[in-house]
């Protein structure tokens, strides 16, 4: 939701026009990934234009920081009278390019205002502003949220899951005989999976359900005698070792170390699948329950 190419009928300021001489609003921003899978930014604000912190002072005037991923039809605001401010976003809730943008946005309708450093045009000039208006505005840089485990579960890269032609229930099937690790489901199973894959709330649940014990299965491979020799050269096995380097770790010394079970090494790779799974649960449990009471 950034601002472009946008006119206003009275100053604004930002960087990108020039209704202002010297005045500024900046905004720092730093973000990572928490040990809880969360996305957590950081926002540090800057506005030196003495009249416009007057009206946030005053209580007239707010920052409000706009949140959105346009890939989930994920949207948040934060609302601050002070320079910092902070969110922790569930990562199953965002996916790809997350937008960003700072505002400094009128509370309640403002009569006559007026700014000492706005440049000439405007000079002896008053405007009406009613609430809501956009005061001031920053467009921050669009964050590109690559996740970690999105580099071990994704399936047109490691993983092929594939439809069994059968009319019973059966087990899924795990082969790594082949460039991708191939996940086998039941028919009736399959159409339930490509029913809900592309909907990025279901990801987790899917993938703590059929990613996850592939990758149990598969340490577990690579764990006998002969199975790092006998599946280094496949396609799988290349991705996985390229995902632990981008992380500063030998893939091998992982496979190799006796004080973690295949189970423990699966979850790690994965940053903890089942909690993203259940974390999910909570969310669309919570919202349907909160629709429900509208």
């Amino acid at each position: 939701m950034n601002i472009t190419k946008r006119l206003f009928t009275y100053p604004v300021l930002s960087e990108e026009k020039d209704d202002y001489n010297l005045s500024v609003f900046d905004v720092d921003l730093q973000y990572r990934m928490s040990a809880v899978n969360n996305l957590q930014l950081e926002f540090n604000l800057t506005l030196d234009n003495e009249d416009l912190r007057n009206l946030i002072t005053a209580g007239k005037a707010e920052y409000v920081i706009h949140i959105e991923c346009s890939n989930t039809a994920f949207r948040t605001t934060l609302h601050s009278i002070t320079e910092q401010s902070s969110i922790d976003i569930p990562v199953g809730r965002i996916s790809g390019k997350l937008e960003v943008i700072a505002l400094i946005i009128s509370k309640e309708n403002i009569n006559h205002f007026t700014n000492l450093d706005w440049n000439n045009d405007y000079t002896g000039v008053s405007f009406d502003l009613s609430k809501g208006s956009i005061l001031g505005y920053k467009n921050l840089q669009t964050l590109d949220i690559l996740k970690n485990y999105e580099e071990l579960t994704n399936a047109s890269s490691i993983f092929m899951i594939y439809k069994r032609l059968t009319t019973e229930e059966k087990p899924i099937d795990v082969n790594i005989d082949s460039p991708q690790i191939k996940i086998g489901l039941g028919t009736q199973e399959y159409e339930t999976y490509a029913h809900f894959c592309k909907k990025a709330q279901f990801q987790p649940i899917l993938n703590s359900m059929l990613i996850f014990p592939a990758l149990v299965y598969v340490f577990e491979e690579l764990r006998q005698e002969t199975g790092i020799e006998a599946n280094q050269g496949k396609a799988w096995y290349i991705s996985l070792s390229k995902a632990y380097e981008k992380r500063g770790i030998n893939f091998i010394d992982e496979i190799n170390d006796e004080l973690k079970t295949s189970i423990q090494l699966a979850q790690e790779a994965m940053e903890l699948p089942i909690s993203k799974a259940l974390s999910m649960f909570t969310e669309l449990f919570e919202n349907a329950d909160e629709e429900e009471d509208i």
